[in-house]
C-alpha cells in the first residue's frame, strides 16, 4: 500500500512537472475500458440477483459475461501498454512512466486475480455449485470486484483526467 501511495505522489508530481508526457495517454480508449469494467460490475450484481431467485441460466450467463468483460479490460490495457511503449513511455522512462505503470499495473494485476477467481467460480457454478441458499462465494467475489472497480475509478480520474 505504501508503494502505491508513493506512486500516486510521484505521478502527480511528474504530471505537473512534465505536462506534455500526459498527451501520449489514449483517454478515449481508456474511457471505453472504464465503461467495460463498470459494466462488469453490473453483470456481477445481475449474477447475484439471479442466484438469489434460483435462475441458474441467468446466473451462469452473467458470470460468463463478467469474465469476458474483465478479460477484454486486460487485453485493452495490454494494447495500451504496447502503444505507449511505441511512443517511448515505459516503466524505465522516468518518474512519469514508473508511476503510471505502477498504478495501472497493480490494478491490472488485481483485475487478473479477479478474472482467475471468477473463472473458478464460473466452473463451480456450471457444475452445480452455488444455490439460492449457498452463494456466499459469489457475494464475496462481488465485493472484491466492486472494490477493484472503485479503485479503477480513482486511478482513471487521477491519472487520465486530471
Amino acid at each position: 500500500m505504501y508503494a502505491v501511495c508513493c506512486a500516486y505522489r510521484a505521478y502527480i508530481y511528474a504530471r505537473f512537472k512534465f505536462p506534455e508526457i500526459h498527451n501520449v495517454l489514449n483517454i478515449p480508449l481508456t474511457s471505453l475500458n472504464t465503461f467495460l469494467l463498470l459494466m462488469s460490475s453490473f453483470t456481477v450484481v445481475r449474477a447475484l440477483a439471479a442466484i438469489e431467485v434460483n435462475d441458474r441460466k441467468k446466473f451462469i450467463r452473467s458470470l460468463a459475461l463478467t469474465g469476458i468483460l474483465g478479460t477484454i479490460f486486460l487485453v485493452v490495457q495490454a494494447t495500451e501498454y504496447s502503444n505507449l511503449a511505441h511512443e517511448g513511455l515505459t516503466l524505465s522512462s522516468g518518474m512519469f512512466g514508473m508511476a503510471f505503470f505502477t498504478l495501472t499495473g497493480f490494478h491490472g494485476a488485481h483485475v487478473l486475480i479477479g478474472v482467475i477467481w471468477l473463472f473458478a467460480a464460473f466452473f463451480k457454478a456450471f457444475n452445480g455449485g452455488f444455490s439460492k441458499e449457498d452463494h456466499f462465494g459469489i457475494e464475496f467475489f462481488g465485493l472484491y470486484w466492486h472494490f477493484v472497480d472503485v479503485v479503477w475509478i480513482i486511478i482513471f480520474t487521477v491519472v487520465y483526467l486530471i
